[in-house]
């Protein structure tokens, strides 16, 4: 068995990061050191760390003499997010057709049903949790590059923040997802890597889009 020990500021930076990613720390929203320290009940030198690892994570920005703040969520960003990483994550997809073994996907392709049981219950922020439980495994296993894992695990809490706005701008959006994850199982199974990438890509371009009317709404009001 494999245990990871998670240290209290990589505690606090995921339960900050959630709260980001569900929107309840809004951008621009600033994280008062003192205050924050004392309503975690945790020392000012854990939230600090926990700080560098959002920051890290592309949630947060450390501004000299005037704290941590939310990232703002721009268009720009949102395109340059979307094609970077579904361009690596194409690349995984498609070395996962090509080289999986017996064992490596079978839990795997037991997500979907899970996945499908919380959208028809419409419990769209459980079903976002298995999706991106999905997403971690797999790079785990698949990405077989230090360097292409590490980007992937830096970029996947900001690409979490903007699925979540997806989700709530369209909800249709998590139903067209599943209809492409369980392409994609298909295609990875059947050992087409082509076709694995073609999907993954799709995926990221139906996401983008959704995400960047959702930021031209926000923008208009």
């Amino acid at each position: 068995m494999s245990l990871k020990a998670v240290s209290l500021s990589e505690q606090i930076a995921d339960h900050l990061g959630e709260r980001i990613v569900r929107g309840e720390l809004a951008p621009g929203t600033k994280l008062p050191e003192a205050e924050l320290a004392k309503s975690l009940d945790v020392s000012t030198n854990s939230l600090r760390e926990a700080f560098r690892l959002l920051e890290k994570r592309h949630l947060i920005e450390l501004q000299p003499r005037r704290g941590a703040r939310v990232c703002d969520v721009t268009e720009s960003e949102v395109r340059d997010l979307y094609d970077f990483l579904f361009l690596l994550l194409s690349h995984m997809a498609a070395r996962a057709a090509r080289d999986w073994q017996p064992g490596q996907i079978e839990d795997l392709a037991q997500m979907l049903p899970e996945l499908e049981r919380h959208f028809q219950a419409n419990d769209l922020p459980a079903a976002h949790q298995v999706a991106f439980r999905f997403v971690e495994m797999a790079t785990h296993r698949f990405a077989d590059n230090r360097y292409l894992a590490a980007d992937i695990e830096d970029l996947v809490p900001l690409l979490k923040r903007f699925s979540y706005i997806a989700l709530q701008e369209e909800t249709t959006e998590f139903d067209m997802s599943l209809k492409i994850f369980q392409r994609l199982l298909e295609n990875v199974l059947a050992r087409n890597p082509e076709q694995a990438a073609a999907d993954i890509r799709e995926y990221g371009e139906n996401q983008c889009r959704i995400v960047l009317r959702a930021v031209a709404k926000r923008n208009a009001a």
